[in-house]
């Protein structure tokens, strides 16, 4: 089943336009955003501003979840 959703992930992707491509990058980037400020009880905006810090001193910390802890 999995290999079905990926392959029809890529052909609905691989339809659409570069524009549309882009819009839905935006897109998903807002939803990480958004889950990122909610995991740390933060604003978007404080979020923002930590990742932001965080990226300039190269110490951005990845959640356990995603470090595979």
């Amino acid at each position: 089943i999995a290999e079905e959703v990926r392959d029809e992930l890529q052909r609905e992707t691989l339809a659409l336009t570069p524009a549309e491509r882009m819009q839905r990058a935006f897109e998903l980037g807002d939803e990480d955003l958004r889950l990122f400020a909610a995991a740390n009880g933060l604003t978007r905006d404080e979020a923002l501003a930590r990742l932001r810090t965080e990226r300039q001193a190269g110490q951005h910390q990845f959640s356990k979840s995603k470090a595979g802890s």
